[in-house]
């Protein structure tokens, strides 16, 4: 009991003993919150196209073609969505390296100034449409490089990580 207060203070075992009984309890609700109604396959699927759409080289609309993909395939948009919101960072350091790749794998259009932002200010309907192809370019340049690791990632998670015939609920289900 603390003399000053009048309460009883709890001793730090006690304390470590409610923080682990809380983020127990937290860990297991979000764990069938992200895999609720996946089977093992479709959560693997998840987890590609997330990755996949969360490094996908546009400004935008990554969370709306997130709960498309999500809805037609009949995902967890919890779970899709929580991989591509983790993947910002590194869909921010790729964007450049997609940008490059697409400028080299398809050279026609027109030139990218060196100073972008420059131009941009300066004739904003020209940069539009260099903008326009440097989108276009990077895209074709995902599309090339990141389906082929999709698709492979996609069959060792079904293979290795979840088994290749396994209809069993996943971890964490209701049902358990």
């Amino acid at each position: 009991m603390c003399i000053v207060t009048g309460f009883n203070v709890f001793d730090v075992h006690s304390l470590k003993n409610m923080w682990s009984l809380i983020t127990s309890t937290l860990a297991k609700r979000v764990q069938v919150i992200m895999t609720c109604g996946l089977t093992p396959q479709k959560l693997a699927l998840t987890l590609c196209l997330g990755i996949a759409f969360g490094v996908i080289p546009l400004v935008w609309g990554t969370s709306l073609i997130c709960i498309i993909l999500a809805h037609v395939f009949r995902l967890n948009h919890v779970a899709l969505q929580s991989v591509n919101f983790m993947l910002f960072p590194v869909h921010l350091a790729l964007l450049i390296p997609f940008f490059k790749l697409g400028a080299w794998l398809f050279p026609r259009g027109p030139q990218v100034p060196s100073h972008i932002f420059a131009a941009l200010i300066r004739n904003p309907g020209l940069s539009l449409h260099i903008l326009g192809w440097i989108t276009l370019k990077s895209l074709a340049a995902w599309l090339l490089t990141v389906f082929p690791a999709t698709l492979l990632a996609y069959g060792i998670l079904r293979t290795f990580a979840f088994g290749e015939n396994s209809q069993t609920k996943p971890p964490g289900s209701l049902l358990e």
